[in-house]
């Protein structure tokens, strides 16, 4: 199924930002393999990321002084879509290679949660290989070449078709603000200075009606390791196709968000991408419509995110 838009909304859930210790220090990490992960979306989406630490996927990269006409975007620094992409600024910009040419490919099985080699699939390749091979590869008998990575997990089939669309009805509701890189988002939640680690709670509202709803769900599939959380923040994300909408690589804060990061996925279907730059291997999980995706521990701490524009 084809949809022309697609919307990210991402919700994050915790307990209160100041009392609470991350359970985890990623520098303490010891002989553990850290990932590296990627966001693929082929159309319109709305996903909600759920996390003991709520985290907003906005980083700036460096902006070059250039004399440009107004754009009627919110893009600067390294950031760009479909409305900016052919200004001097953009153009300035460096290219990288494919990092990841030569990675070892695998793809994630939900059912078992292992991750089987996949050596028809490579760094560039798109969502509905990544989708066929996944299910080819994950229900081969003779694939021995398995990895685990702990604290990955994807729930299908975590919301029905009558709540997304009420879910859906209810977010496009509520106005939009116009975000960098082609996106447009809602945010929820106090407002947090990464720079100084200040939060501010003064213009915090409260949360909107459906988050009730998605924590009792969560509670539903596993109190252990969806249930335990308190909602304090949430964004919703909107990627739209046609403006090319992406958000570049970057680093989740470990200072305001915790152990576990959690997204549900609306509207269209994407694939969450691994890359461990040590052992050089990429793990596709392949995230339904509608469906839940968890990352805890190895699958958390060290990672990077990206959506690309394909």
């Amino acid at each position: 199924m084809s949809i022309t838009n697609h919307k990210t909304s991402r919700w994050n859930i915790g307990k209160p930002i100041l009392k609470q210790k991350l359970l985890r220090n990623p520098r303490e990490i010891q002989g553990k393999e850290l990932w590296f992960h990627t966001l693929h979306f082929k159309c319109r989406q709305v996903h909600f990321r759920i996390f003991n630490r709520f985290i907003v996927h906005f980083r700036s990269g460096m902006a070059a002084a250039v004399e440009s006409p107004p754009q009627s975007c919110a893009c600067k620094g390294v950031r760009f879509c479909a409305l900016c992409e052919t200004s001097e600024r953009v153009q300035r910009l460096r290219i990288e290679e494919d990092r990841y040419a030569k990675y070892k490919v695998f793809v994630f099985d939900h059912t078992t949660g292992k991750a089987f080699h996949c050596p028809s699939l490579n760094s560039t390749s798109s969502i509905e290989e990544i989708q066929s091979a996944t299910n080819s590869c994950s229900s081969s008998t003779q694939n021995d070449d398995v990895i685990d990575i702990n604290g990955l997990m994807v729930v299908h089939d975590f919301l029905s078709e009558s709540e997304e669309a009420d879910i859906i009805e209810m977010i496009d509701g509520v106005e939009w603000v116009l975000s960098q890189s082609g996106r447009r988002k809602q945010d929820y939640g106090p407002k947090v200075n990464f720079k100084h680690k200040k939060v501010k709670t003064d213009t915090f509202v409260g949360m909107p009606e459906y988050a009730d709803m998605l924590l009792e769900k969560m509670r539903s599939v596993s109190q252990e390791k969806l249930g335990n959380y308190v909602p304090f923040e949430m964004c919703n994300l909107e990627y739209d196709e046609s403006k090319k909408s992406a958000i570049e690589m970057h680093f989740d804060d470990t200072w305001i968000w915790g152990n576990r990061l959690i997204s549900i996925n609306l509207l269209s279907g994407s694939v969450m991408t691994l890359a461990n730059e040590k052992t050089q291997q990429l793990c596709y999980a392949w995230f339904p419509r509608r469906s839940l995706l968890c990352m805890a521990d190895d699958a958390r701490y060290g990672t990077l995110f990206v959506v690309l524009v394909q």
